[in-house]
């Protein structure tokens, strides 16, 4: 057994979900902390359908031996609902790349009181340089940048929860959104949304991941996709002040320092980095193979495109854009399940 590959495959799965909204916090705010303690539980639910699903999504695409999400689409759908699913989820992967270039700006503005633009562009830099190396070097980007993450996250997530004297019991005043008003539905919605990315990163890497062990990696990218989630959950419960915020959890951990507050901005533009190249890369391979572009033209195409748009409100993409696109992929898990189990 290939450890070496587990360990990729879930650092891919986490650097595909894991970004700026996951990381920040606004995601974890909209879909479940928003119902109090109730968010656990579908934070709990999410967590069983993020490792099971996972595996599912591995074995299925080694299987077919897909090399783009077009291909698989189109195996999941059949040809004409595939190709319309294939439009759907490029526009997902250009708001999502979108979005964490928004995240960038946001966290340059709340934490430097800088200008926006500095960020997103900074990004855009770094993501360029990723991309250069192709499959590759998103498997090597996760891979390196995923363990950071993961003890800078959890670490000033549990020092926030132990340690630092919380706003608890002063009272919270629940508040959902309107798209999203039931815990349990939410929990569904938010594992829908995400999958999409998931499945659209492997499925873009090929072989890459089409191995025995890539399934077990995605289970277990799965749960710890999980714990992530409940440490951060536990602490913006522990802070309801930090709710107004566009950034919630570098609020939280500036309540506990600057350096921690510096060290956790810095974690969250690598979830960022990750999510956004992962993205990225799926929308490259997808123009290369339907449009014949090159490469790296169809690379530059995209951040031409997407750099202008990066200028809106990071949190209102989060509360309305990906609810829309959790509902618009609540059939995959159905789907999945079903191609899954008629083999």
């Amino acid at each position: 057994m290939n450890s070496k590959v587990i360990f990729q495959v879930a650092a891919t799965y986490v650097g595909a979900v894991m970004g700026a909204g996951f990381a920040s916090g606004q995601e974890i705010q909209q879909f479940f902390t928003n119902f109090g303690g109730l968010g656990i539980l579908g934070i709990l639910c999410s967590t069983i359908l993020f490792a099971s699903l996972g595996w599912i999504m591995l074995d299925l695409q080694k299987r077919w031996k897909v090399t783009s999400y077009a291909d698989f689409f189109q195996r999941l759908f059949g040809e004409q609902w595939g190709s319309r699913m294939d439009i759907l989820v490029s526009l997902l992967l250009f708001i999502g790349m979108t979005a964490m270039m928004s995240g960038a700006g946001a966290v340059f503005r709340q934490f430097f009181d800088l200008s926006p633009w500095l960020g997103i562009l900074m990004t855009a830099f770094i993501i360029s340089l990723a991309l250069w190396f192709k499959g590759e070097g998103v498997l090597w980007i996760n891979s390196m940048l995923i363990p950071v993450k993961f003890v800078f996250c959890i670490g000033i997530a549990l020092w926030a929860i132990l340690f630092a004297m919380g706003t608890k019991d002063a009272g919270m005043e629940l508040t959902t959104n309107p798209l999203i008003q039931n815990w349990f539905f939410s929990s569904i919605l938010y594992v829908s949304f995400n999958l999409t990315l998931a499945m659209v990163v492997f499925a873009s890497l090929g072989k890459e991941v089409q191995r025995p062990e890539g399934r077990i990696g995605a289970f277990f990218g799965g749960i710890a996709l999980g714990l992530f989630a409940i440490v951060i959950a536990l602490a913006l419960l522990k802070f309801p002040e930090v709710r107004g915020f566009e950034i919630p959890m570098v609020a939280v951990a500036g309540s506990l320092g600057p350096w921690s507050g510096f060290c956790y901005v810095v974690v969250l533009w690598l979830a960022m980095l990750t999510a956004a190249i992962g993205n990225g890369f799926s929308l490259i391979n997808h123009m290369e193979k339907k449009f014949k572009l090159p490469y790296k033209k169809a690379a530059v195409l995209l951040l031409i495109l997407v750099i202008p748009l990066s200028g809106v409100k990071f949190s209102l993409i989060v509360k309305t854009i990906y609810p829309l696109f959790g509902y618009l992929g609540l059939i995959f898990i159905p789907v999945l399940f079903w191609s899954w189990l008629k083999r």
